[in-house]
Order: C-alpha cells, then structure tokens, then sequence
C-alpha cells in the first residue's frame, strides 16, 4: 500500500525532531521531480549525524519512542518501519559510506533543500540519482535507468547533463569509465 506526499513530509518531519540530520537518496528525489503525491518505495536517507553505524542505539531509541520496529538493511545499518498517522508503514533505511556504498561527499554536501509540506529537507539531484544507480548497477539499477531515461526522453523529467558529468567526475578514478559507459549504453549523452 502507499503513502501521500503528506505522509512524506510528516515522517521527514519526524525524524528531524528526533536530531537526525541527512539527505534523502533514493528513489524518492525522482518520484518527487516527476511531482508524484503518491509513493511505494522506501526512504533511504544518507545520515550525516548520528551515525547509523556507531550509534545504533540512537535510532534504535527513535523506534521505541515512536512504537516503530527497528531491523538492519543488507549493509547492517538501521532501518526503522515507521508507522504513518493512517497505519500505513513506511521502511526508512540510514545509510552512510560503508564498503560498497559510496557517495561522494560533494554530492552530499551540496544536496539542495526542498519544501514538502511544512518540512525542508536535503535531497539529491536526479541527476545525483543517475549517477549512483549507474555505480550500483544491478539488474534492478539498470531497469531503473531504463525508466529514468523514458521518463527524459518523454519529457516528463528535465536532467542537466552537465551535472552527471560533474557527478561523474567526483566519483572514485576506478569507477568513473564504467560510469560512464553504462550511461551512454543506456542513452544517456555524457
């Protein structure tokens, strides 16, 4: 089942009062581009403070304040399944840079804030979305950028290419031609 764009801002919302600072990082940043009010998906937010890793009892803390389930995402970071005012549940899962997972902390800091409802919250580019999918590149990440680039190619998402450059260029030396290449095989002019 779903939740509204309200839903959205009221648990960002909630766990900015609990002192988390982040940046929203997932799938969440095109659903809102593409001005969606309705979401399926989980909410990944890359964790600034506290750390998801080393201060695991803060967020297990939020989650016996608020009456939430706390389990682990396949990193061992907290993921908390929040309760929405409605009974529905949203999966919040914390990340940071940790093994595989990596943002650059470019992207990161210059993450803009965006209104949704009364809360302002950090969220990455689309464009900063791209990039990290093409990183991942699973099959599901592939499939994603598939439907990214229609929705581009539709018109319906507007992307600055030179911030996928950009992107791209802050990106680990080793990863940057693999980068690249995915996206041009997917369509993408970098």
């Amino acid at each position: 089942m779903g939740y509204s764009l309200n839903d959205l801002a009221w648990l960002l919302g909630k766990i900015q009062e609990h002192g988390v600072r982040g940046v929203v990082v997932g799938s969440t940043v095109i659903e809102l581009a593409l001005r969606r009010r309705e979401f399926e998906d989980d909410v990944d937010v890359f964790v600034v403070e506290p750390s998801p890793l080393v201060e695991e009892d803060f967020y297990r803390g939020i989650a016996e304040k608020e009456g939430w389930e706390m389990s682990y995402t396949a990193l061992g970071t907290p993921k908390l399944v929040a309760k929405l005012p409605g009974g529905e549940e949203v999966i919040v899962e914390f990340y940071e840079n940790i093994m595989d997972y990596y943002i650059p902390p470019e992207i990161i800091e210059q993450a803009p804030k965006k209104r949704i409802g009364r809360v302002e919250a950090r969220m990455i580019r689309p464009e900063d979305y791209i990039v990290l999918k093409a990183k991942a590149a699973r099959e599901a990440d592939i499939e994603d950028l598939r439907i990214i680039k229609e929705y581009i190619d539709e018109g319906r998402l507007k992307v600055d290419e030179r911030i996928i450059k950009r992107d791209i260029e802050l990106l680990p030396e080793e990863d940057r031609g693999f980068v690249t290449n995915k996206l041009r095989e997917l369509g993408f002019r970098v």
